[in-house]
């Protein structure tokens, strides 16, 4: 709309211009009179001599005037020249180029910014669907459980209570001496029965068990790639997108703590100490026994000075994994706590 109006003001105020102009040229003056010739006083001729009259002299011809210039009215000026005119001036003219700037600036952000969003969109519906998928698949083996639970608890004491009844009810009827075929197909019958719904609950189990384990490879995939990105980020500096990666993968697998310990190592590097041994404590808590998490709480222990904390977190570690003692030795983050005695002799020696 700004472009609009300054286009239109400029397109005006030249055709205001050029008309006002072609209205003021000037006419041609008109010619001046010729002068007349001054007339000689008359003399008396001698009386004695008839002298003839002079052939009367002809006086120049007065030049005539020019022709005034006539000028074209406003009306038939070129439209062709003033629309080059007036293009000439758009282009000349740094207001006009500076909105047409801003225009076509405030367009590309607007598409480039629909784009972000459409993008985000794209990467966000997969992994909600994956969650959402993943909700009902709990819920749904969860309730094929409870039914086939309720359902074989339900049938079995109708079938005991219809078994019972039956032996009840035949026991005057083999008093009596009667056969018992009827007796027997009614138990093999009945017997089907209860063998065709165990069938059932068993392929009803099998395919959830089988949906279960799709999805489950599925959502690990996700998880991985998600680890992986972070672990990449991390390599070339990218903290902050790196952390953000690890906390994606956590919303898939919450319970897995090599995202926590990912962490833990970052904002060591960044001496966030008290953060690195949150994330650690976080790993330790989804995995009591996993070793890297004692290990890397260790590490910032010693780092900052508590040496009591180390040590006793990293005989946690080293008796859950005794391949980090060949770590120890070497890894300089421990240097405050390399002269202890338990260190020289459970690590060193």
């Amino acid at each position: 709309m700004k472009f609009k109006t300054v286009s239109l003001f400029f397109l005006s105020t030249l055709l205001v211009s050029v008309e006002t102009a072609v209205a003021q040229t000037p006419t041609a003056p008109t010619a001046p009179t010729a002068p007349t010739a001054p007339q000689s006083p008359a003399t008396a001729p001698p009386p004695s001599a008839a002298t003839p009259a002079p052939a009367p002299v002809q006086q120049p011809a007065a030049q005539a005037a020019p022709a005034a210039i006539q000028t074209a009215p406003a009306e038939s000026v070129d439209r062709a020249e003033i629309e080059e005119i007036i293009e000439e001036k758009l282009k000349d003219d740094s207001t006009v180029q500076d909105a047409i700037d801003e225009a076509v600036d405030r367009n590309f952000s607007w598409t480039f910014n629909l784009l972000n969003i459409l993008l985000l969109l794209l990467i966000l519906f997969p992994i909600a669907g994956i969650i959402l998928l993943w909700t009902m698949r709990r819920n749904l083996v969860t309730q094929v459980v409870e039914e086939v639970e309720d359902r074989l608890s339900n049938e079995l004491k109708d079938e005991i209570g219809r078994e019972l009844k039956a032996e009840f009810d035949t026991q005057p009827a083999l008093a009596e001496g009667k056969s018992e075929p009827a007796q027997l197909k009614d138990m093999v019958s009945m017997a089907l029965s209860v063998q065709n719904v165990m069938n059932n609950a068993r392929n009803t189990i099998e395919n959830s068990m089988q949906l279960q384990e799709r999805l489950g490879s599925r959502l690990q995939e996700v998880f991985e790639m998600h680890l992986h990105q972070g672990r990449e980020l991390a390599a070339t500096g990218q903290h902050v997108e790196a952390i953000a990666a690890f906390e994606k993968a956590l919303t898939i697998d919450a319970n897995n703590p090599i995202p926590f310990c990912e962490q833990g190592v970052i904002y060591a590097q960044q001496q966030r100490f008290e953060e690195a041994i949150s994330a650690y404590d976080r790993a330790i808590e989804a995995k009591p026994d996993f070793p890297n998490g004692w290990y890397g709480k260790a590490r910032c222990f010693a780092l900052v000075g508590y040496g009591e904390q180390a040590i006793e977190n990293l005989k946690k570690a080293i008796e859950l994994d005794p391949n980090l003692k060949a770590q120890a030795q070497s890894n300089p983050d421990f240097a405050s706590i390399r002269e202890n005695e338990w260190f020289q002799t459970a690590v060193v020696g």
